[in-house]
């Protein structure tokens, strides 16, 4: 028989664990349009994904809204970038691609920041879909499944831009590419201006704002067509953007590497996550 004193010890233990560790309730979703029949289903959990594909009228998402059963705002953090050997390494900066590396920096900063602001926070990979085109059509119609179906909910993917201009790109550098197809939202793009000025004022770098790039090419997947992450989510919803921070170079010039770019751009972060929360609680 356990002693006395070391079984009121047991409890104390065990009664002190039930304070001290959280309580989370679990965050469900739910498929939408369950009366149609969905050839691809992808993913797991709250990321599983289903929709139909065919190629043909590839910025259209034929998508299961997927409604997530949360009372908070919805931010959809994604990560786009894959490693160098596979399908979008991104920039590359002194023969490194970068691209994967500062995604990942910038989803884990606006995530954590936008948490603390009562979002909801989405934070879907290519690598959880898989690092190849059959990945990147779940992962956008994530995205777009997400936007179907809920209200309040924004779509932030923070980037480097390349720093070679190209046709549909002659002024690389700051700018948030929005939809090209879809009706667009003037008045949230002009919030997160607004918000993310002073940065680029304080660190003497130009932006470009908000502008549609694409429309050159009718080939999905090409550099010069419409991006199909933008275009299949804002469908459903225009509050969907690709923002490019700075060219790779500028911010390893200005913070003296991709990993010092983090506190560097942590005044940018802060100023997107007011920005998006100011907008989702303006009511």
């Amino acid at each position: 028989m356990m002693p006395l004193r070391r079984h009121l010890a047991v409890i104390l233990l065990f009664a002190a664990s039930l304070i001290v560790l959280p309580i989370h309730a679990a965050t469900t979703s739910s498929f939408m349009d369950s009366d149609r029949a969905f050839t691809f289903e992808k993913g797991s959990g709250l990321y599983q994904v289903r929709f139909n594909y065919t190629g043909k009228n590839w910025t259209h998402a034929d998508v299961a809204g997927i409604h997530i059963h949360t009372e908070k705002p919805i931010a959809v953090l994604p990560m786009q970038y894959t490693d160098p050997s596979a399908m979008q390494p991104g920039a590359v900066v002194d023969g490194r691609h970068i691209g994967k590396e500062w995604n990942t920096i910038t989803q884990r900063a606006l995530a954590s920041r936008l948490e603390a602001r009562g979002f909801f926070v989405l934070t879907p990979t290519i690598t959880q879909y898989g690092e190849d085109l059959p990945g990147f059509q779940a992962l956008e119609h994530f995205i777009a499944g997400v936007h179907k179906g809920n209200t309040n909910v924004q779509t932030v993917l923070l980037t480097a831009d390349a720093h070679i201009p190209n046709a549909q790109n002659p002024i690389p550098g700051a700018q948030m590419l929005v939809t090209g197809t879809n009706e667009r939202n003037p008045e949230w793009e002009a919030h997160l201006q607004r918000y993310m000025a002073p940065f680029y004022e304080a660190v003497k770098l130009g932006n470009r704002g908000a502008r549609v790039r694409g429309g050159l090419s009718d080939e999905e997947g090409s550099s010069a067509a419409w991006h199909p992450l933008i275009e299949r989510a804002a469908e459903y919803g225009p509050e969907v953007t690709i923002i490019e921070v700075a060219r790779a170079i500028d911010i390893i010039d200005k913070a003296g590497s991709i990993q010092q770019g983090e506190a560097w751009a942590s005044p940018l972060f802060d100023a997107i996550a007011d920005a998006m929360q100011s907008w989702a609680f303006r009511d």
